[in-house]
């Protein structure tokens, strides 16, 4: 993982609504777009660029099925992110 994408990560995850969507896909193993909207104060659109945002990182993956999108995160990107941040608490 490159400086420049730990550091769009670390930016995307900084926004509180994001970081919570992020929070909400990781605790289940699938989470239907309609389900995220109902627990959210932000509109469609916003829910769909975070979610934009967070596909783009490599952060979630998502499958569509008849007319619903299914989310779920990518686990082993975010474990590349830790450990990247790890990497650099034990840098001498």
């Amino acid at each position: 993982m490159t400086d420049d994408e730990v550091a769009q990560i670390g930016k995307a995850l900084g926004d509180p609504n994001r970081l919570a969507i992020y929070t909400q896909i990781a605790q289940h193993d699938e989470l239907f777009c309609g389900e995220m909207h109902a627990k959210h104060t932000i509109s469609a659109a916003t829910l769909s660029h975070h979610l934009k945002v967070l596909h783009d990182l490599g952060l979630i993956t998502s499958r569509k099925e008849g007319l619903n999108v299914y989310y779920r995160v990518i686990p082993e990107r975010f474990a590349g992110y830790i450990q990247y941040l790890i990497g650099i608490g034990s840098r001498n």
